[in-house]
């Protein structure tokens, strides 16, 4: 099961996800994440460290939430994925196509170089 926790006490919001991201629970939760890209300048990093398994709907579902953020002129952020996670994104290729970054301070910065 899928566990989120939003954090909205700072200059963007965290989504901090636990559990796997596969097909039973990854489009009802990565939908209810569109509401903090669904405008332009919104930010919003997603904690993947205890996600432990990611499917081809856990992908699907993040490709989604960034185009539609990309689209809004909004931003999404990555930020430390599990081993594993880290290994899906590299053998597809995604690790290219995401903002990927290791911590909180990152991908802080990488917002702050968007503005």
């Amino acid at each position: 099961m899928l566990e989120t926790r939003i954090d909205k006490d700072g200059p963007f919001v965290i989504a901090h996800l636990s559990g796997d991201l596969k097909a039973a629970d990854s489009e009802g939760v990565i939908e209810s994440l569109h509401e903090y890209v669904a405008g332009k300048g919104l930010k919003l990093a997603i904690a993947l460290s205890d996600v432990a398994l990611i499917d081809s709907s856990g992908l699907n579902a993040l490709v989604n939430l960034v185009n539609h953020a990309r689209l809004g002129e909004g931003a999404v952020v990555l930020v430390g994925p599990s081993p594993f996670v880290s290994g899906i994104f590299s053998v597809t290729r995604l690790d290219t196509w995401f903002d990927i970054c290791a911590n909180m301070d990152e991908a802080s910065r990488v917002f702050t170089q968007e503005q």
